[in-house]
């Protein structure tokens, strides 16, 4: 749907915070709660209030992904009531969270300055594969927090790094799709931080398979997903500020691989379904280890992505240490071996 953003408030309640789905028309229109607009429709056909309450919660359930599952369903329902834009269900001032949950999430590198640099801090040359496809890692999307809450410190890290991403949000099913008609399956963008663990990271990696504990433990997704139809096509904005310190100022349109190829190639064999997120990967400048800087417990980190909000989260206290696997002796070519304990 053109010109739409979207977006999830917290409501606290008896039973505890829940989550509802907000939308508006652009950027200066005041936000519906979705749910509530569609109840009160319901209402107005002649439907039972308890009935009512129930298909409102079906069409505009907590879960952004999930309401994307609805299809064209969801989409006319929300269609309808920015058309009608029911006083009664306007929200002012909303405590917003991550607008998406992603029902899977991968994550590109497609900012040439920091896949290179990247490479650079392992002492490995640039293959030639980065600039032969678009190459990414699946993550966890049971990892994802909201704007406003802390982003744990895991026990096995000394260094965590923020990474300043576009994501790019899936809103229609697709497979085997060319970049000619990729971007009709992209529902939005919204503010992306794969959070890292630096040290760790190095090390895994070093196993010659992507990033598992140096990422799984959290990422963070924006207060609003923006449909592209609200979005300059000339590339957008892109900052990170730490304790109100900028550290980064760059723009999207430094991608070496597009928007439309990202989620081309994402599709191929494979079925990119609603919910999905897939992210750009680090902007050029966007991470602490590019500019030789550190983050410390407690630090307030805030990425800002124009036309997509400004998300701010404080970095916790690194937890205690846990247990850590002991290295096994190897001898001969070979190790101990093991099989339950």
């Amino acid at each position: 749907m053109a010109d739409v953003q979207y977006a999830r408030r917290i409501v606290h309640g008896p039973e505890g915070r829940e989550k509802r789905i907000l939308v508006r028309r652009d950027r200066s229109a005041q936000w519906l709660d979705l749910r509530t607009a569609l109840r009160l429709g319901s209402v107005a056909r002649g439907a039972a209030a308890e009935r009512a309450t129930v298909l409102a919660a079906a069409l505009a359930p907590c879960s952004t992904s999930l309401a994307l599952q609805g299809g064209a369903d969801f989409h006319d329902a929300v269609a309808a009531v920015l058309a009608d834009a029911p006083e009664a269900a306007v929200v002012t001032d909303p405590e917003l969270t991550n607008a998406l949950d992603p029902t899977s999430y991968r994550d590109f590198m497609v900012f040439e300055r920091h896949f290179s640099f990247g490479y650079e801090w392992q002492n490995k040359p640039v293959p030639d594969v980065m600039y032969e496809l678009p190459v990414s890692y699946a993550g966890d999307p049971l990892s994802f927090i909201g704007p406003g809450e802390t982003i744990p410190w895991p026990s096995y890290s000394e260094r965590l790094d923020y990474e300043l991403e576009l994501g790019i949000v899936i809103g229609k099913a697709g497979t085997n799709l060319r970049p000619e008609q990729a971007l009709d399956h992209v529902l939005a963008l919204t503010i992306f931080n794969d959070v890292s663990a630096r040290d760790i990271q190095g090390r895994e990696m070093a196993g010659g398979l992507g990033p598992s504990k140096g990422k799984h433990f959290a990422c963070v997704t924006g207060p609003l997903v923006t449909s592209l139809d609200e979005l300059p096509g000339s590339g957008l904005a892109m900052t990170a500020r730490v304790n109100g310190e900028v550290w980064c100022a760059t723009t999207s349109a430094e991608m070496v691989w597009s928007v439309a190829e990202i989620v081309a190639w994402a599709s191929q064999g494979e079925v990119l379904r609603p919910g999905a997120l897939l992210g750009s990967g680090t902007c050029n400048g966007g991470s602490t280890i590019e500019i030789g800087r550190r983050l410390e417990p407690g630090d307030e980190i805030e990425l800002e992505i124009e036309h997509l909000g400004v998300m701010r989260n404080t970095l916790g206290t690194p937890a205690g240490r846990t247990w850590w696997p002991s290295a096994r002796e190897r001898r001969d070519g070979s190790a101990e071996t093991h099989f339950l304990t």
